[in-house]
Parts: C-alpha cells; sequence; structure tokens
C-alpha cells in the first residue's frame, strides 16, 4: 500500500511538472495560430483578387484547418493547467498528427515540415522527462502520424495530384512565408518569455519589441515583393500575349493578300480557261498548248503584277508536275511529295518552301483549280514571293525591345530567324503548341538558349505554324526589382523609424526599473543611506516606496548585527581555512601506495601547510614498547631518524604518555610540563601537541608537532589536528594491509604457478601421455614426439615467436609458435604454419584458443587425477576388505602379500616379521 502511495505521488510530481512546461511553451499558441489561419484566407482573397497569381482555393481550406487547430489548443492549455501534463500532451500528440495529416492532403511538397508539425510535441515531451512507462504509448502515436502523413501523401498524389496546392505557386510560397513569420514570432515570445538572461529590462524590451516590429515589416516587404513580381510577370505576358495576337493579325493579313489574289486569278475568264484547257486536254498539239500557256502567263503578268510582288506563279496538275510557270525553266519540274502540292490540294495553304530549286526565303501560297463543275480538282495554283514582309512582322516587337518573336514549324525547325540561330527548336512552347495546336498558352520555361524565359505561344493553323513570343525571366526580375527599390528604401526607414520608436518606449519603461534597481545594488554595496525617488503613482512608484520602508528597517537590523557578524565570520573564516588545509593533507598524503612514502609525504604537508617548527609521525613497535620516529621533515628530525630515535612508551616525554594513554596531550607551556621531553636538537620548542594515532581504539601511532611559540594551539587547532590524525591513521591502516595483500597475493600466485608447474612435470614424466602433441596437416592427425627449435623456443621463453619457414616457398608462408600458458607457467606450444596473406587477427585468435585450451587441458588433467587417486583409494579398499576377512596368522601375511601384488603387477613384494631382537631371525614369505 506504501510502494503504490509513493508511484501515485511521483506520477502526480511528473504530471505536474509536465504541465507546467507544456503551459509555458503554448500558451501563446491559440492567438498566433488562429491569425496564421486567418492569414492564409487573406491570401486567398488576393489570389482571388488576382494580386497573388492564380486562385488557389485550397488556401481557404488551409486557413480553415489552421484557425481550428488552434481553437483546439484552448482546452489542452485547460488540462496542462489542472496539472494533467501526461494528458495535455497525449492530446496535443494526437491533434498534431490530425492537423499535419489534412495538411499533407491539401498541400503537395511539405511532407517534412508536417512530420515536423507531428513531431514537436512527443520530442518537447520527451525532453520535458516523460515517464518511462508512457514513452512507448507516445512514439506509437507519432509512428501513426508519419504512416498516415506518408499515405496521406501517397493517396493525394495518385487521386487529386491536380487539386493540392503547388509548393512553386506563388501564393505557396506567400503562405509559407507568413507561416514561417508567424512560427518566428511564436518562438521569439516563447523564447523571451522563458528567457531569464538578460541582463537589464531595457535590453529584454528593446529585443522583443525590435523582433516583434521587424518580423512582420519584413514579411510584409517580402509579400509586397512576390505581389509586385506576380503583377509584373502578369503584365509581360499580357504584352506578350498582346505581341502575339498582333503578330498573327499581321500574318492573317498578309496571307489574306495572297489568297484574295489567287481568288482574283482564279476568277479571270481567259486565264481560267486557257489553264483548264493545258489541266483537262491531253491531246493539244504542241503549238496550240504553247499558246494557251503564253495566253495565262499573260493573264498572270495583268491580274497580279507578277514582276513586282511574286517571285513565281506556277500551275499544276494532279500529279504534281509544273504545266504554267512565269518562269519557263521551271515548267516540266515538279514536286508531288512536297506540303505544296499535299496541303494545297485541300484547300488554301500558306506556308514557307521547302523546294531546293526555289532558293531561299520563299513563302508559298497555293489553292485548288476546279473544274468547270466547281467541284473537281484539275490542278494547283501556287504564288511563290518573298518572306521579306513576314521576317519583318516577326522581328519587331513594339513596346519590349527585350522580347523576340519567331515561328516554329511542325518538324520543331525555326521558320523564322532567331537570335541565335539553331537548328531545333525543342522548348516546352513549341512542343505543346505543336502536339495541342494551343489556341494561346504562357508559361516559364527555358528557351532555346536554355535560359530562363516567360513564353506566349500560339498555334496558327494557315500556316500551320507556332507563333511563339518570348522575353528573358531576368528582365521581369530586373524591373521588379527596380519597382521595389523605392519600396525597399521605404520600408527600411519605416523599420527605422519603428526601432527608434521601440527605443523610446523600452527606456520610457525600462529607466524607472533601472534607476530603482541601481539603488538596491548600492544598498546591497553597503550605502544603507541609499533611497529610491518616488515620483510615480503606478507600479514601480509603489515597489520604490516599499523599498524605501525596507530599507530603513534593514539599517536598523544590520547596525545591530554587523559587529556580531564580522566577529563571528572571523572565527568561521580561521577554522574553514584549517579545515580546508587538514583535509587537502589528509587526501594528498592518501594518494600514496608505500607506508614510508605516505608517512613522510604527511609530514611534510603537515609542518608546510601549517607552519609548525617540527612534524613528527611516531609508529608503535610489534612488542609495543617504544614509539619510534619514523618521518619528519626538518632537519633536526631528519638528524633523530638516522640515529633511531624512539621513546618508551608511558614513560619518556609526551608522545611517550600518550601513546601509552591513547588520548591526546597539548602543552601550552612546555617549561611548566613535567612530561615535557627536552629535546637537545629542538631547543626552540615553547608549545607541543601529540594525537594518537587510533585505528578501532587501538593506539598505532602519535602525531607530534611543535611550535616556537607558547599558547600556539587552541581547541580548534586541536579538534582539526585530531580529524586529521584519525584521517592519517586510517591511511596508515589502509596503506599497511594493502601492502600485506599484495605481498601474500604475490606468494599465492608463486606458489600456485609452481605447484601447476611441477603437476604438469609429474604428468609429462609419468608417462601419461604417449606422445608430445599432435599435428594436423589439413588431411590427416599425426603424433608429435619432439618440440621444433621454434616451440622450444616459445615454450622457454613463454612469448609468441615467429619465423620464415625453411622452404623454398619460405616467403610464402610464416611459421609463429604460441605458448600455452596456465597460470603464468608455459605448459604447451601451439606451432602455425600461415600462408602468405593472412588475417591480422590470426594470431590474437589463436591466443584466445590457446588460453581455453589451456584450461581444457588442466580440467583434463585434475579429472585424471581424480581418477588415480580414486582407483588406489578403491584398491586399498580391497586390500583391506581381504586382510579383515581373514583370521589365522599365516592367511593374513599370505592375503596381504597376494593383493598387493595382483596391484603392482610384476613387481616382486616381501614381507617380513621380526623376531625378538636378540633372536637374529627372519621369517620370510615371498610371492612373485
Amino acid at each position: 500500500m506504501k510502494q503504490t502511495s509513493t508511484q501515485q505521488s511521483d506520477i502526480d510530481v511528473v504530471n505536474e511538472r509536465l504541465g507546467q512546461a507544456f503551459y509555458s511553451s503554448r500558451r501563446y499558441n491559440p492567438p498566433l495560430i488562429a491569425v496564421a489561419g486567418l492569414g492564409l484566407m487573406a491570401i486567398y482573397l488576393l489570389t482571388r483578387a488576382g494580386i497573388l497569381g492564380e486562385s488557389a482555393p485550397q488556401l481557404l481550406y488551409l486557413g480553415a484547418l489552421t484557425l481550428l487547430y488552434g481553437i483546439s489548443e484552448i482546452p489542452m492549455l485547460a488540462v496542462a493547467q489542472q496539472k494533467k501534463g501526461i494528458a495535455a500532451n497525449f492530446y496535443a500528440t494526437v491533434a498534431g498528427g490530425l492537423f499535419a495529416i489534412l495538411i499533407t492532403l491539401l498541400w503537395q511538397g511539405i511532407v517534412l515540415i508536417t512530420i515536423l508539425i507531428a513531431a514537436v510535441t512527443p520530442l518537447l515531451a520527451l525532453r520535458a522527462g516523460m515517464p518511462r512507462k508512457y514513452r512507448a504509448s507516445l512514439l506509437s502515436l507519432l509512428a501513426a502520424a508519419v504512416a498516415g502523413i506518408l499515405y496521406a501523401n501517397f493517396y493525394a498524389s495518385v487521386n487529386f495530384p491536380s487539386n493540392r496546392l503547388q509548393t512553386s505557386n506563388l501564393a505557396a510560397v506567400a503562405s509559407i512565408i507568413f507561416v514561417l513569420a508567424a512560427t518566428l514570432l511564436l518562438v521569439t515570445i516563447v523564447i523571451i518569455s522563458q528567457n531569464r538572461k538578460f541582463k537589464s529590462l531595457q535590453s529584454l524590451l528593446l529585443t522583443s519589441f525590435a523582433i516583434i516590429v521587424m518580423i512582420p515589416t519584413v514579411m510584409t516587404a517580402i509579400l509586397s515583393a512576390i505581389a509586385t513580381y506576380t503583377n509584373s510577370q502578369t503584365q509581360t505576358f499580357n504584352s506578350l500575349e498582346a505581341i502575339t495576337s498582333l503578330k498573327i493579325n499581321q500574318l492573317e493579313a498578309l496571307l489574306l493578300d495572297s489568297r484574295e489574289d489567287t481568288e482574283r486569278l482564279l476568277a479571270d475568264p481567259r486565264f481560267i480557261t486557257n489553264t483548264l484547257e493545258i489541266l483537262t486536254v491531253s491531246d493539244l498539239n504542241p503549238t496550240t498548248a504553247q499558246s494557251f500557256k503564253r495566253i495565262a502567263r499573260l493573264r498572270m503578268a495583268a491580274v497580279l503584277g507578277a514582276e513586282e510582288r511574286y517571285r513565281e506563279i506556277m500551275v499544276l496538275d494532279i500529279n504534281g508536275n509544273v504545266v504554267i510557270s512565269t518562269i519557263m525553266s521551271s515548267e516540266g519540274s515538279g514536286f508531288p511529295q512536297r506540303d505544296i502540292f499535299q496541303m494545297g490540294l485541300m484547300g488554301f495553304y500558306a506556308g514557307f518552301a521547302e523546294e531546293a530549286s526555289f532558293g531561299t526565303e520563299n513563302l508559298i501560297a497555293a489553292t485548288p483549280i476546279l473544274g468547270t463543275n466547281r467541284q473537281d480538282v484539275r490542278g494547283l495554283l501556287v504564288l511563290r514571293s518573298d518572306t521579306a514582309p513576314i521576317k519583318t512582322i516577326m522581328e519587331s516587337t513594339p513596346g519590349l525591345s527585350e522580347a523576340e518573336t519567331y515561328l516554329v514549324d511542325t518538324r520543331l525547325r525555326p521558320s523564322t530567324e532567331t537570335r541565335t540561330p539553331v537548328e531545333v527548336v525543342d522548348t516546352k512552347a513549341a512542343l505543346d503548341a505543336i502536339r495541342t495546336h494551343s489556341p494561346g498558352s504562357r508559361d516559364i520555361y527555358p528557351n532555346y538558349e536554355g535560359q530562363q524565359v516567360l513564353g506566349y505561344y500560339e498555334w496558327f493553323q494557315p500556316m500551320a505554324v507556332a507563333v511563339i513570343a518570348e522575353i528573358p525571366l531576368r528582365f521581369t526580375i530586373n524591373s521588379s526589382l527596380n519597382s521595389l527599390a523605392g519600396s525597399a528604401l521605404l520600408a527600411l526607414f519605416v523599420v527605422a523609424i519603428a526601432i527608434i520608436a521601440v527605443v523610446i518606449s523600452a527606456r520610457t519603461i525600462a529607466d524607472p526599473i533601472t534607476t530603482l534597481a541601481h539603488t538596491t545594488e548600492s544598498f546591497a554595496a553597503g550605502k544603507l543611506s541609499a533611497r529610491a525617488i518616488v515620483d510615480r503613482q503606478d507600479e514601480i512608484g509603489r515597489l520604490a516606496r516599499a523599498y524605501n520602508q525596507m530599507a530603513v528597517q534593514l539599517q536598523e537590523v544590520i547596525g545591530s548585527l554587523e559587529q556580531r557578524v564580522a566577529d563571528r565570520t572571523q572565527d568561521l573564516e580561521n577554522q574553514t581555512l584549517r579545515l580546508r588545509v587538514a583535509a587537502e593533507i589528509a587526501r594528498d598524503a592518501a594518494s600514496a601506495r608505500q607506508l614510508r612514502e605516505l608517512l613522510a609525504q604527511a609530514a611534510e604537508l603537515i609542518y608546510h601547510r601549517f607552519g609548525y617548527y617540527h612534524t613528527g609521525i611516531f609508529l608503535l613497535d610489534n612488542n609495543e614498547e617504544y614509539a619510534v620516529l619514523v618521518a619528519s621533515p626538518t632537519e633536526a628530525g631528519r638528524k633523530m631518524i638516522e640515529n633511531n630515535h624512539k621513546l618508551r612508551v608511558g614513560e619518556t616525554g609526551i608522545v611517550g604518555h600518550v601513546a601509552a594513554t591513547g588520548e591526546a596531550r597539548v602543552t601550552l607551556n612546555t617549561g611548566m610540563d613535567t612530561a615535557y621531553f627536552n629535546n637537545p636538537l629542538l631547543p626552540n620548542t615553547n608549545s607541543e601537541m601529540a594525537l594518537p594515532l587510533k585505528v578501532e581504539n587501538h593506539v598505532i601511532g602519535v602525531l607530534d608537532v611543535q611550535s616556537e611559540q607558547a599558547e600556539a594551539f587552541s581547541d580548534d587547532d586541536v579538534a582539526i589536528m585530531q580529524i586529521l590524525a584519525d584521517q592519517l591513521a586510517t591511511a596508515i591502516e589502509r596503506t599497511r594491509l594493502l601492502q600485506e595483500v599484495e605481498v601474500s597475493l604475490k606468494e599465492l600466485e608463486s606458489t600456485y604457478g609452481q605447484f601447476t608447474s611441477e603437476n604438469w612435470k609429474k604428468l609429462s614424466a609419468g608417462g601419461l601421455t604417449a606422445n608430445k602433441g599432435y599435428r594436423f596437416d589439413n588431411v590427416r592427425v599425426e603424433p608429435v614426439t619432439e618440440l621444433t627449435p621454434l616451440a622450444n623456443t616459445a615454450f622457454k621463453t613463454g612469448t609468441i615467436v615467429s619465423s620464415n619457414g625453411g622452404t623454398p616457398d619460405a616467403e610464402k608462408e610464416h611459421i609463429v609458435a604460441v605458448p600455452i600458458k596456465l597460470r603464468g607457467q608455459t605448459i604447451g606450444v601451439v606451432t602455425l604454419k600461415l600462408k602468405e596473406g593472412y588475417d591480422s587477427n590470426t594470431i590474437s585468435t589463436v591466443e584466445s584458443a590457446t588460453e581455453r585450451l589451456a584450461a581444457a587441458m588442466e580440467s583434463a588433467r585434475l579429472y585424471e587425477e581424480a581418477r588415480l587417486r580414486a582407483d588406489r583409494e578403491q584398491s586399498i579398499s580391497r586390500v583391506t576388505s581381504a586382510i579383515s576377512a581373514s583370521t589365522e596368522y599365516e592367511q593374513i601375511l599370505q592375503t596381504t602379500i597376494r593383493e598387493i601384488g595382483s596391484i603392482l603387477g610384476d613387481t616382486e613384494v616381501a614381507i617380513q616379521i621380526l623376531e625378538e631382537p636378540t633372536a637374529g631371525k627372519q621369517a620370510e614369505s615371498r610371492e612373485p
């Protein structure tokens, strides 16, 4: 019952401690976490307004979750205040784990952050001293939370990856900065509230206010920079989109002119009539055909002014062959596989020429020529012009000189020139536009040079090309930085003004307290007249008045106690000094391991530390008749030791008296003490103190100290020196016992080793082992009758001996002889032949094996001795039994000799019984 009550009391103490730690570290969490949740919601509203990039509805849910989590901290703090710290930590661990899992579902790429959120509470609980029996459960909850976070991240990535907030999103970046700022504020407040190392209240207030002001200001500046960058980026994208739209309109206008020209030419009766005759009538004679072609060429020039606007006008038949051309040398050529022909047959087509015979920089406009029924395609009208107008359109970027626009065909080749000539443009913009025929998209990606750009791209179907407009990302960043320079400078001024205001506020609060603290310090330093200035009505003023009243009362009390304290302090200081010196002497003397060293060191320390005239240590002899001087650091003492100075116990001097009675004796005036021994070597002695060295009430010696001054020893001196004498006696006895134990141990080890060696020699000499040993050559075991020279050396020296072998392959083998030792005696040798490159641990392994081998061999030897002893006892018992069974004299003799002979084998045994000595006769009985 008592044990159960004690355990419950321990749990209550731990609960209270954990509750206090929980409350002190988290009491500011609810408001700050709630503000963080509201801030996420505010960032969501900014995204809806287009200020911080694209809309991010996940921030609304994240803000709501954070707000609820902050509210959930309130009941946890209430539980902690009720001194239920264990329960509060468990509740907080569960709440933090659920909060981290839900955030992971909504936000991609923050798994490590959410794991940290889940781990904060249990780690702090373990650090605060969570009881051992609850740690496993707490860590299990943490493991479950981590597993839930990882599963939530996997599940969300697989099932709804596009619905999660992306970390690369500007709104997500702004949210991270905001949450980080809120966390820094929370950590700062907790650290400052728990910190007790500030040397002044002003520094505490200044640090607190400065951090609290700077973090929101910096956060606001960063969010403003993000918003400015986002707006700049949006404006740049809008400009690129406008430029692209302008380019497409200009291209469409250019193509519209070509289309109108083809329609106008096809609407000319004389051209279409003569062209259809060439395309449809196959049996025209050459003269007529040439006439039709000449008229068609004239109409081309008349209707379109071919030589001014177009490089060449051609008519192709349905096989792709040129039948009419303003350049007569082209007639008869064909390109049925070219896009000109393939795309033109399906309708109006405009594109860049790929025909080598056309030369470079040619724009083709092609449209089908229909028959008289306006349905059948009879041929193809092709207009070939210069690409200079398209280049002019694509190379100009009004309003954005850093921007670049160009066209890319379906083979990812630039149709117009890029600023850096390239063969292929395989950027994200080109691929997306060509593959998806995007009506218009914007993105940030590496361009054909690998440089990050803002790009807008759109598919232009009439020419089957991608229209791409790009501008370097650094242009937007530089533009944002330029616009932010003024704002940043203004922010610095705001921060500077805020810090100045903080300094003024901190000094306003701290200066009166500092003044009061200085007054208190002056009073504590001894200026008892120091008084505080009372010019306020607030708490500081009340504190100053209370201090003044206390100072008056203390001054009166201190005045009466000062002298008594000074006197007592002086006495205590002297006594403390002597005690410390005595303790140091006892400690230093006890460190000696030899008795002679101990005594010499103790006498030396007492002499020098206390400054006595003479110090000597006497020990009683074995008969306890004399006290013999064995240690003294003075010149007189050394001479007395050389002369074997000794005093008879109970008869000579103060030392002899103390050695006999076992009680200390102090002589403050040696001239008045009849027991005092006037030593001619110590003529200046006026005071002497002799203290017994006792161990368990038995006197083993005397500590003798002498002073040149009369009445040199006080009661405190005697008490301290007696303590020192007791400690010295204990150290002497300990050293004596230690030396005796060491001597006994050495004798025992020597005797035991000699006994072991003799027994093994008897074992070897007795022939109990047929062979000297055995050898294993990896195939069979063979007996060994003689030791090798290397093994013999190892056996004699008792150390490991090694050498190279004597074979031609000596360099590839290594012979090692390891002695088998038992109790320091070598009883055998293990010889090894090791191949080249053997493991360095091989020798140590063999040494370990030999130790176990020695133990096993000793066990076997002991067992063999026990068995032989048992056999002898059994034989003796059998002989005794046989003798006891006989009753007659002759029968007893015969039985005895027969039994002994059977035991000894082939040995001749004889028993002789002597008659009376004078008879000189003998009776013999032999049995072979």
